[in-house]
């Protein structure tokens, strides 16, 4: 079965193996939108850091395949912490396997509804970029997305 989980424990060497033997694209990075960026496997160093963000975060969320799946982690994880008044997930870390708007949507939609609900405590999720094309999608119809153009920042709530 395949579901976001928190990248603890066990997981997280699992996790380095896979990021040093499937490309993705890594879509933000330290909470920087790098959209453009092309898809590679990681060099060592740059999957250490990429594993030193997700550690480091409040909501290391991977998307696992399960334990019955030859592929360990799916196609898009992300790595959030939370604003001063912890209200707020900022997305810091996303990487897909298919640069197009359906993995950023699924990834979103993955952390919107595993985190923004009563028992995380999280409000709204920040997104480093402009998604407000997506308020008319109809994934996101119960989702208010308010785009803050000075600041390139995209918020769900």
């Amino acid at each position: 079965m395949i579901g976001p989980i928190f990248l603890r424990g066990e997981f997280i060497e699992k996790f380095r193996e896979h990021l040093l033997n499937v490309p993705y694209y890594q879509v933000v990075h330290q909470g920087i939108s790098f959209v453009d960026n092309g898809m590679k496997k990681g060099s060592t160093d740059e999957v250490n850091e990429i594993i030193n963000q997700f550690v480091q975060a409040r909501f290391p969320i991977v998307c696992s395949a399960g334990s019955k799946s030859s592929i360990p982690f799916w196609d898009y994880h992300l790595a959030m912490q939370y604003d001063e008044e912890k209200r707020t997930a900022i997305i810091c870390e996303l990487l897909v396997r298919e640069l197009n708007q359906d993995h950023y949507r699924k990834a979103l939609l993955m952390a919107y509804y595993f985190l923004v609900n009563p028992k995380m405590g999280v409000e709204k999720i920040q997104a480093p970029m402009n998604l407000s094309n997506w308020a008319d999608c109809k994934e996101f119809e119960d989702i208010m997305i308010e785009f803050i153009p000075h600041q390139n920042i995209t918020y769900f709530s």
